[in-house]
């Protein structure tokens, strides 16, 4: 059986760049290590994610989950025409079938 190898300071895809403390403003310091790999800049945004239980804090930048939700939202539009498509012709066909049958009454 084979174990995978992986990084003692390493977590799935990602790893630890480094500690930091919050301080009385509540304001957290990014590591330099983390800046520069992560190409994090000045005054740059994020969106947060936690869970208070597990007591984890999660920080994205935001152009990523921007460039995410934009994906999303191009992906169910298309979702969505293709399902109003497939009701209307759905509705076709039942309009179809809501016609009386013709009935030849020469016969």
């Amino acid at each position: 059986m084979q174990h995978k190898k992986e990084n003692s300071h390493g977590f799935g895809h990602g790893k630890v760049l480094g500690t930091t403390s919050m301080g009385e403003r509540g304001q957290i310091v990014i590591p330099r290590e983390a800046r520069e790999e992560l190409d994090i800049n000045p005054g740059e945004k994020f969106i947060v994610f936690g869970h208070k239980r597990k007591g984890a804090v999660i920080l994205v930048k935001a152009e990523m989950f921007n460039k995410f939700a934009d994906f999303f939202m191009s992906a169910s539009k298309k979702f969505e025409s293709m399902a109003q498509a497939i009701f209307d012709k759905n509705t076709a066909v039942s309009d179809d079938e809501d016609d009386e049958p013709v009935v030849d009454e020469k016969e």
